[in-house]
């Protein structure tokens, strides 16, 4: 008998993605040092899109991955036409489901390296740190050429990660924590950087009030600094970069805690 082949931890039913991890993402703190709810991240995330890309109403946008929707929902409420593309199909189940009063929107479950689409839309958002799930350089790679390709003449690509290699490498970034959840569990983030491979290895743990544990499987990605992904983007077409800090605008630095890079076609 033929061994099934062992999925990737980003694949769909692979057990990283789906409602462990939603539950994860919404804690009290947030990720960052400035506390958040998870709603007010979306809304300063939903808000700092419109703003660094100047959106407008009836602009066609594509999120991917997109998750649980909740970057395109907020979106597409303002009236951008949104198509969210998602591998996972239990997170783009309940996008669906909170979507349904919204006629902007469309969500489509696809692996983000066969996108095909040509010409279509005025930008391409990557959000929260969804760039680099892939082993080989190539892939990722394959992946920016079909953002570009999607891309209408002038349309701009946004690529968003809380890793920001400079702080990474002096030790500033956080590599454990505990935050505590809505869901009255906790989750504990644990991190390390492989320097030769460029790549981040981390687990997430939910933590129940037993002490009991629920482990997400490990997962890898692969970060670069604003100079490599800048590069990057360049060598497959893109003219105009730009790198920012935050949402509001402010300009990348060494000591950013974000990473947030503009390419225009």
């Amino acid at each position: 008998m033929q061994e099934s082949k062992v999925r990737e931890w980003w694949q769909d039913g692979a057990g990283f993605f789906g409602r462990r991890y939603m539950e994860g993402d919404d804690s009290v703190e947030g990720y960052r040092k400035e506390r958040q709810t998870l709603e007010e991240r979306t809304e300063t995330e939903v808000s700092g899109v419109m703003k660094l890309l100047d959106l407008t109403p009836g602009q066609w946008l594509m999120d991917c991955p997109c998750g649980y929707g909740r970057h395109s929902i907020g979106l597409a409420k303002r009236g951008v036409n949104v198509v969210g593309v998602d591998i996972n199909t239990e997170e783009l189940q309940i996008a669906k489901d909170h979507a349904q009063s919204l006629d902007t929107i469309e969500f489509v479950h696809l692996d983000m390296r066969e996108i095909a689409y040509e010409g279509k839309f005025d930008a391409i958002v990557n959000m929260f740190y969804s760039f680099g799930f892939f082993e080989e350089d190539e892939e990722n790679l394959q992946v920016i050429k079909h953002f570009y390709r999607a891309l209408k003449p002038g349309g701009k690509f946004l690529m968003h990660t809380d890793v920001n290699i400079s702080r990474v490498v002096s030790g500033d970034y956080t590599f454990s924590e505990v935050r505590h959840l809505r869901s009255g569990r906790r989750v504990q983030q644990v991190e390390s950087y492989d320097r030769e491979r460029k790549r981040i290895i981390g687990t997430w743990t939910l933590l129940n009030e037993d002490n009991s544990i629920d482990a997400l499987p490990p997962y890898s990605m692969r970060v670069y600094t604003y100079e490599e992904f800048s590069d990057i983007c360049r060598s497959v077409g893109f003219q105009k970069i730009t790198g920012y800090a935050y949402w509001d605008g402010a300009a990348l630095a060494d000591e950013s805690e974000d990473m947030i890079i503009i390419a225009e076609k």
